[in-house]
């Protein structure tokens, strides 16, 4: 299993294509995009664990460090998600307060 975060980055302007190309040298990083818009990239970066993915971040975002205006850290709940919706534990409906008159 696997703790993720996601960065949501503001670059400079001119700089995209470089940040994209820096980020995506990195062997921490699984992805790295550029998106149309503000925030102009998106990347992720994965661990084992939470405490090896502040290890993994802290280099990634030293990286871009003079380029970056504005950054957005998503970090996943936890390492038990599972792809498959009928075993999820996450996917069992919510019970529901029903208030009688």
């Amino acid at each position: 299993m696997s703790v993720r975060a996601y960065m949501l980055l503001d670059i400079v302007d001119r700089s995209c294509e470089y940040a994209v190309q820096t980020l995506r040298s990195r062997t921490q990083v699984r992805l790295a995009d550029r998106l149309e818009g503000y925030p102009n990239i998106i990347v992720m970066a994965e661990a084992a664990d939470r405490q090896g993915l502040g290890e993994a971040i802290m280099p990634v975002l030293g990286c871009i460090d003079g380029i970056t205006e504005n950054l957005h850290l998503l970090v996943t709940r936890d390492n038990e998600i599972s792809l498959d919706p009928v075993t999820s534990s996450n996917s069992a409906p919510r019970k529901r307060k029903v208030r009688r008159n």
